[in-house]
């Protein structure tokens, strides 16, 4: 008896007493999305940037100590996704895994998409999406899921647009 006790106690205690956010920049994300980042603790919050034109970023901070950063910035339409990837900011290498559409490069780290605007910002710019876990739990799997929502998202947003 006393086993099962402490069995229970210690699968139903993850050390995590707040909610995992649903969005993303404004944009809904599924929460299961998110939570393979989200580490122990008492408060998750969402902070929003929009200070540079054709750049958006958001962080997400658990207990004021920063665990993702998401953003979407407008490049050159000639840019590649490698060459996206060669930012040092976005905690991806060049030659990290691709996935078979050519569309995503991720790591257990970061993770950068080009994202398919319906309608693109200008003639000489296309957008491209990018997610950075600095004080989350990395994870390659789930960054790929995560980018790839994230960068579907962006695709019908006003971003893409404007």
């Amino acid at each position: 008896m006393m086993i099962l006790a402490i069995v229970g106690t210690a699968c139903s205690t993850s050390g995590k007493s707040y909610e995992t956010p649903s969005s993303l920049c404004g944009k809904s994300i599924p929460s299961k999305l998110l939570d393979p980042f989200m580490p122990a603790g008492k408060s998750a919050s969402v902070v929003s940037r929009h200070e540079t034109e054709g750049i958006r970023r958001c962080r997400i901070y658990v207990d004021n100590k920063e665990v993702l950063s998401a953003s979407s910035e407008w490049l050159r339409k000639d840019m590649s996704l490698r060459d996206a990837a060669r930012s040092t900011f976005n905690n991806v290498d060049p030659d990290d895994k691709i996935t078979k559409d050519g569309k995503y490069i991720y790591s257990k780290t970061g993770a950068i998409g080009a994202v398919v605007c319906e309608t693109p910002p200008t003639s000489s710019e296309r957008v491209f999406s990018s997610i950075r876990i600095s004080g989350g739990k990395p994870n390659a799997e789930a960054l790929e899921g995560l980018i790839r929502e994230y960068s579907e998202k962006l695709a019908n947003s006003d971003h893409c647009s404007s």
